[in-house]
Parts: C-alpha cells; sequence; structure tokens
C-alpha cells in the first residue's frame, strides 16, 4: 500500500491469468460494446459501434403523444460501468438541433431522464443534459457536467423536424485521476471459483471507480438537474468516495468495510488517507467526528441539515472514525501519519467516554444517524460494541504514543463495559436486542459485530449465526432494522460473523447466493457493487422508497466479500502495523485452490494453496512470499500424521500443534516457502 505520487510507467504488481476479471479499460477512452435499444426512427443503429453513421430522425411532437414515446433514441450500453464526460461526434447531414442526454446506471432506468443522482428531494430530478449541435461537430461535456457511474446513455434530438447522423460517441474515464495505467493493481485473487473470482474484481473496479479528483463532488443544493464540481477531500487531491454517481462523498461508516477491501485490491494509500483527514479536518471542537464529509456536511437545503447539531449527530459513524484511523495505521505502518492525528483522536476518545454511563455500565448513544435505520439513540447495541471495540482497539495506540494512562482508563472502562452487554442477551431468540428500549428487534448489524469483534464466545457464535442463517432469502440475507432489504454493507459484517463461527462454507454460500444474484442480475451493471436490493429480489431500498433509481450501482461498502477472499479464504494477514510480522493461516472452505497477493508499505506479499487427491488421499500444499526483512507464520491443517514438509531457512522455525493446526513461527521473508501437508 505504498504512496504514489505518479503512476507513469507502473505495471501491475502481479501479472497473471487472472487478469483477464480485471474490469478496468485499457484506455481511459472508452466506447459502447452493443446498442441496447432505439426509440421512434434510427437508421443503422449499429454503425456507431463501428465508427459509421447512425441517423436519428426527430418524431413530430403532439399533445397526444406519451412521454417515454415522444422522442427518437438510441441508447448504446458500455458493457459495465463507465464514467466521466461523454463526447460526441456528428456527421455532415445532422441539422442545427437541441442535442440531449440521459444516463442510467440500471437498464432499469433507461429513458429520457437520468436516474436520481443529485437529491433525495421528492422534487428535485436529474432530468436530462442538453446542448445545441450541427453538423461536423465534436462535443464534449463540461467536467462539471460530467456523470460519475452509468452503464446506459441515452441520446436523443429535442428538436422537431430535426436530423442527428452521429458517428462517434465515447466516455472518458475520469475516477483515478493520479493513475497512468488504471489496470496497475497491485493486489490479485485468483481461485478455481470464477464467481468469485469475477465479485472479488468488481468490488477492486468499485473502490476505483469511487476514487475522484478532490474537486469533482456533488452539489447538494441544486433545484434540479446535476453538478459535479463541489470539493470532497480538505487533503490532498484525491479521494475514495461512497460512489462515483452519488454521492461522490467521504462517510466514515462505509469505511469500516471499504479501508479493507481498498487495501487488498487497489492498494492506493493516498486516496484512503485522504478521506480520512478530511474526516478529521472537519472535526468539531468538542471532538465529534461528522456522519459525512463534505461537501453533504455543509449541506443546508435537506431537512436533516437543518438541524443545530448537523452534521455531528451520529455516534456510530464517529466511533467508526477512530476505529478505521487504527486500521489504516496497522496496514500502513504510517507512524508520522497516527502522531499528527493523535490529538484529535484523544479528543475523539474523551468525548466518547463522556458517554458512558457509570451507574448503567454502558455506552449512551444521543446522536441517532446510522447507515440506513431510522435511530440508534439509547442503549444501542452495535453502538455499544463498535465502542467496546474501540476501546480495545485505541489502548495500544495509547502505549505506542506514551499515554500509558490513557491505555489503562480505556481498557478499564471496555472490562466494565463488556459484562454489560449480556443485557442484550436474548436468551429465547439466541440473538441479541438491538436495544434496551427495543427489546424485539434483533438486528443483523449488532448480532454480526458481537461475533466479528469477540463480545460472544464461540459457542455463542455459532448460535447467532445459526439463527441469522434462518433470515436468508434466495437474494440473500435480510435485514430487519432497515424495514428488509437485502443489505450489503451491513452482510458484509454477517460475513465476518461467519468466519469468526468457523463456518467458511456458509459465508462463501452467502456471497454466491447474494452477491452472486447480483452481478448476474440484468437490472445491474455485472461489474460493480450495488448499495442494496429488495428481499423480493427488485432493486428497492426503504431508505429511498421515494426515489428508487437513486439506489447507488457502485458502491464501495458493498465490497464485503474481499475482506472473505483475502483476508480468511487465501489467509493473508498483517499481525503488526504496516506489515513488519505476517500471518499465512489459509481456510480452504469448498475451493480446491487459491492464491492472491497485495503490496505492503515493505514490498509484496502472495501466497496459494491447492487441495489435491492423490492415492485415496488429500495432499494440502501451500507456499508464501513476503519481503525481505519481514517474519511471519504459517498455519497449516493436520490431515496426516507425518506432519507438514516445508523448503527454505528452517533453522528459527518453531513448530506448534495447536486446535488441529500445525503452526509454523519465524518464517523469514525474502525468499519462497513451499508446505506440503
Amino acid at each position: 500500500m505504498k504512496d504514489r505520487t505518479s503512476t507513469a510507467g507502473v505495471e501491475p504488481v502481479f501479472p497473471g491469468p487472472w487478469d483477464q476479471y480485471n474490469f478496468s479499460p485499457a484506455s481511459r477512452t472508452q466506447y459502447p460494446i452493443r446498442i441496447h435499444r432505439t426509440t421512434g426512427i434510427v437508421e443503422n443503429e449499429a454503425n456507431l459501434l463501428d465508427f459509421k453513421s447512425t441517423i436519428i430522425h426527430a418524431l413530430k411532437q403532439s399533445n397526444e403523444v406519451k412521454y417515454s414515446e415522444l422522442y427518437s433514441s438510441i441508447t448504446v450500453d458500455f458493457g459495465k460501468e463507465v464514467c466521466g464526460p461523454v463526447t460526441l461526434r456528428s456527421g455532415r447531414t445532422s441539422t442545427d438541433q437541441t442535442v440531449a442526454l440521459a444516463y442510467a446506471e440500471s437498464s432499469q432506468w433507461v429513458g429520457f431522464d437520468s436516474d436520481d443522482s443529485s437529491s433525495l428531494r421528492p422534487s428535485v430530478s436529474d432530468g436530462h443534459f442538453e446542448f445545441q449541435m450541427g453538423p461536423n461537430e465534436t462535443y464534449t461535456v463540461p467536467m462539471e457536467k460530467q456523470r460519475g457511474g452509468y452503464r446506459y446513455l441515452t441520446i436523443f434530438t429535442k428538436t422537431p423536424g430535426a436530423i442527428l447522423e452521429i458517428k462517434e460517441v465515447s466516455a472518458y474515464f475520469t475516477s483515478m485521476p493520479h493513475w497512468q495505467n488504471l489496470r496497475a493493481y497491485s493486489s490479485y485473487f485468483f481461485s478455481n471459483d470464477e464467481l468469485l473470482n469475477r465479485l472479488w474484481y468488481a468490488s477492486a473496479y468499485t473502490n476505483q471507480l469511487s476514487t475522484l479528483s478532490k474537486d469533482q463532488s456533488r452539489r447538494c443544493e441544486l433545484d434540479s438537474g446535476w453538478l459535479n464540481n463541489a470539493i470532497c477531500c480538505t487533503s490532498g487531491e484525491t479521494v475514495i468516495t461512497d460512489a462515483p454517481r452519488r454521492d461522490r462523498t467521504v462517510w466514515a461508516g462505509d469505511l469500516a468495510i471499504v479501508v479493507w477491501s481498498q487495501f487488498a485490491t487497489i492498494g492506493d494509500s493516498i486516496s484512503m488517507r485522504n478521506a480520512l483527514d478530511t474526516l478529521f479536518d472537519v472535526q468539531s471542537e468538542r471532538g465529534q467526528f461528522p456522519w459525512a464529509g463534505p461537501p453533504i456536511c455543509h449541506d443546508s437545503v435537506s431537512e436533516l441539515a437543518k438541524s443545530g447539531d448537523w452534521p455531528y449527530i451520529s455516534d456510530s459513524y464517529h466511533l467508526w472514525t477512530m476505529l478505521v484511523a487504527r486500521h489504516f495505521f496497522h496496514l500502513t505502518g504510517d507512524l508520522e501519519w497516527l502522531k499528527a492525528k493523535w490529538q484529535g483522536l484523544v479528543l475523539g476518545m474523551q468525548l466518547t467516554v463522556s458517554r458512558f454511563r457509570v451507574d448503567e455500565g454502558l455506552y449512551y448513544s444521543a446522536g441517532e444517524l446510522d447507515w440506513g435505520r431510522s435511530s440508534v439513540e439509547g442503549f444501542n447495541l452495535s453502538c455499544n460494541i463498535l465502542f467496546h471495540e474501540t476501546l480495545l482497539r485505541m489502548a495500544p495506540l495509547a502505549t505506542l504514543l506514551a499515554s500509558p494512562d490513557l491505555a489503562s482508563q480505556w481498557l478499564e472502562i471496555a472490562s466494565t463495559l463488556k459484562p454489560n452487554l449480556e443485557r442484550f442477551w436474548d436468551p429465547s431468540i439466541g440473538l441479541y436486542k438491538d436495544n434496551l428500549n427495543a427489546p424485539y428487534l434483533h438486528p443483523q448489524d449488532g448480532n454480526s459485530l458481537a461475533c466479528w469483534f469477540g463480545i460472544s464466545t464461540h459457542e455463542r457464535a455459532q448460535i447467532i449465526t445459526t439463527n441469522l442463517k434462518k433470515r436468508w432469502g434466495p437474494f440473500g440475507p435480510i435485514n430487519p432494522e432497515c424495514s428488509g432489504p437485502v443489505s450489503p454493507f451491513i452482510s458484509g459484517f454477517e460475513l465476518q460473523a461467519l468466519i469468526h463461527a468457523s463456518r467458511m462454507n456458509d459465508a462463501l454460500a452467502m456471497i454466491r447466493t447474494a452477491w452472486g444474484w447480483m452481478i448476474n442480475n440484468p437490472a445491474s451493471t455485472g461489474s460493480t457493487m450495488l448499495e442494496a436490493w429488495g428481499a423480493d429480489g427488485k432493486i428497492t431500498y426503504p431508505f429511498y422508497k421515494d426515489k428508487p433509481s437513486y439506489i447507488s450501482h457502485c458502491h464501495p461498502f458493498s465490497t464485503g466479500p474481499v475482506l472473505v477472499l483475502t483476508y480468511e479464504l487465501l489467509g493473508l494477514n498483517f499481525t503488526d502495523a504496516g506489515g513488519k510480522s505476517w500471518e499465512f493461516r489459509p481456510c480452504v472452505g469448498d475451493l480446491e485452490h487459491c492464491q492472491g497477493g497485495f503490496t505492503g508499505t515493505h514490498g509484496k506479499y502472495s501466497a496459494g494453496w491447492r487441495k489435491t487427491r492423490e492415492n485415496g488421499r488429500i495432499v494440502f500444499s501451500c507456499w508464501v512470499e513476503a519481503p525481505e526483512g519481514t517474519t511471519g507464520r504459517v498455519r497449516l491443517p493436520v490431515l496426516t500424521s507425518g506432519g507438514p514438509k516445508s523448503t527454505g531457512k528452517k533453522e528459527s522455525v518453531k513448530c506448534e500443534n495447536k486446535d488441529g493446526y500445525e503452526w509454523l513461527d519465524g518464517i523469514s521473508g525474502g525468499e519462497r516457502h513451499n508446505f506440503v501437508t
């Protein structure tokens, strides 16, 4: 995850056959690959794909014609999510006219108006973009009117009697502006399961599309149309946001998943650091981190933003900001960055500690906003678990930065808090309650976090995941705290719960069911991660009930499968900040082989494993390679009484048999180690 100020000449760090799954374009100029549909009178529609003339004849307008049938049009399909300004080249037979463009991520919203991206207010519509064009002209949409994410582009003329001859249409890829080679990933993943490979690379592409220039965020105050020229980053030139179409903004809660998936895929530490810096830069004087970064945190138009405490009204996102800051330090080892942010973290922790009710032994959440539910106000399960995890993760940092008194204070509060979390346990259901004031709601997020963050014992984690699994439908886990959608964000938490309950096969089954349905759904982009969908398989979301087209089809917080595939299935992890020490503990699930790698501060880390059958027995072989100067340990399954055989330097390697695994400690970096058991 090395910093990159320039990518001139950079090639993929791990080239190989897995590059076939990479959705990133070889060139920033992208062209459509098929015609999705036409309306009205269109001649030679397929010519447009070969840089030949396609001609659109305007229809005569009549009050009796429906709006959906009003225009002659051609809708092109780029075959995957793309982004950026469109360029159109007209032919000599074109007449002077008003041309219009409408965009859609999903085929469900193809039409003469774009899908909604500018506002959740019912009165605001994106509509379409208009410009004037005559014969033999080339027109490029202004950067501020670029569309951040779309697969489908509808082109039509609004001038009665006009002829529009189109000879070429293209889009210019504006995401990831600091990379010259968009396919130069610093990580990779490859297995015998094609669906899992596609999902990993769709996650990488989602992260990439959502990485923007600092001055290309969505404006919130418009009453119609859209503009993408707001500032969303207060530090640096690029930033990873929640989505390329909307909101094009840093959301702290989203980073709970994204900080891990971005590192494991595109590894762009600059844009992740800038995202965190932005949240720190708008931290309140009393220490509260905002619900979202600019421009949303400066929004004065929406009803929500009229609150006197806006945007500092989310305890959960405040906690996630501090926790993600710790994770960023763990992945990068950037001690100077941590020192620069430490006073902000201490201030944020002091504010959080002040909300700990000593008489109850629990954290009281006053800021009600969360990812999609109506409120977490009160003694909320997920906020209490987040508070506990933040205390545990921040204490070692306090020790590292010579603040042992803070470390002791935080660990003492954590030890007081943990036993009181039993008050949320409902033995009659076998799940935790969402809130002490909501005893009949048993949430997906809080119960998943209890397993992920070690609040539950392994035995209880198995009970919890068994009961959560009862909510699985044909399109994924149904989320009760947000009125019943499938939330791939929170389902990413449940994936971690399954891992910590030793249920890898169930985790893979959920990925194949939910995310597999998503990427193969004809209404999806086939290349990026959808924000949410209905339990019935329709593209709906209760949070956007009045504007279903507002749902993002490219949302990094939905990339939870990456955490399973890279850190658990492959099993490659750092055990200290920056990766000076590491761990390779493959968990094979139902696959035959898997390999992958990523790039950290010290260099390249890669590993792989394979399961074969020889002479009636299972043979497990694996390998690992890490940078010189690092040290790791390897966990191997014990399949025979003979134990593992290894190659490479073994003088300092220590072996231990524990919990059915063979642990080899002291594996040196700088060379490839092979093991067979």
